[in-house]
């Protein structure tokens, strides 16, 4: 679940007495930073890939060549799709970007409607773009999302999402043609080690961002209380 760290910042400050009415009350606040530690401890990040040297790029193919050649197909709903009136979960631009289940609704009649098949490469491009392979059945997708479907027997999905994600990164949230991205010329079986990795980095991503929100109250418990008497170091602590 992504939680709102806005939301949960105001939450405590009015639960302290913070803010521009008056100092921070600091009653509780070392039992919030116990928990707080504890449940940092408890959800230890994912290990990161252990990746070494390689010895330099290898020859690309266009993605238009691949959809060409029948290994791809893309598609994607017109920007006038509706996303209401209908009930079908309905996956949008933003919900790609949390990596979150669908928020909204739409018909599977409404014309250029596309459904979303499990293993599908879901492309959000914006000024905060998104690379997801989803695991979704039976979905819709909204409008702002390009949809890369692979044949599993000759493409990974999951290296495909990376080689994707690494080309829309590469112009910062830029215009970008996907038929013109280069993607390397690699056996299946390797893709499916590149894919494995990409996957172990997405998952490191999630995980940070998930806990982003309590790390910075952790860290504001942590200075707030240190200051204010409410609670010391342990100096023998591993």
């Amino acid at each position: 679940m992504v939680r709102d760290a806005a939301a949960e910042h105001d939450a405590l400050a009015r639960e302290s007495g913070g803010g521009p009415s008056g100092p921070l009350e600091l009653g509780g606040i070392s039992d919030e930073y116990a928990a707080r530690r504890s449940n940092l401890l408890a959800r230890p990040l994912p290990v990161p890939p252990v990746l070494e040297p390689d010895s330099g790029p290898r020859p690309p193919i266009p993605l238009e060549d691949l959809v060409d050649a029948g290994v791809l197909t893309v598609s994607e709903p017109p920007p006038t799709f509706a996303t209401s009136g209908g009930d079908v979960p309905l996956l949008s631009a933003k919900d790609v970007r949390l990596g979150r289940a669908p928020s909204r609704r739409g018909s599977g009649d409404a014309p250029g409607a596309v459904t979303v098949r499990s293993g599908d490469v879901l492309v959000a491009i914006s000024a905060d773009s998104s690379v997801r392979v989803c695991a979704l059945d039976g979905v819709l997708l909204g409008p702002g999302i390009q949809l890369v479907r692979v044949d599993p027997a000759r493409v990974d999905p999951r290296f495909l999402a990376g080689v994707l994600r690494a080309a829309v990164e590469a112009v910062g949230g830029g215009p970008i043609d996907l038929y013109q991205v280069g993607i390397p010329r690699v056996r299946l079986p390797a893709q499916r080690g590149y894919g494995a990795a990409f996957e172990q980095l997405t998952a490191l991503e999630d995980a940070c961002q998930r806990q982003r929100a309590t790390v910075e109250q952790l860290v504001r418990n942590g200075f707030a209380g240190l200051s204010q008497g409410r609670l010391r170091p342990v100096h023998d602590a591993g």
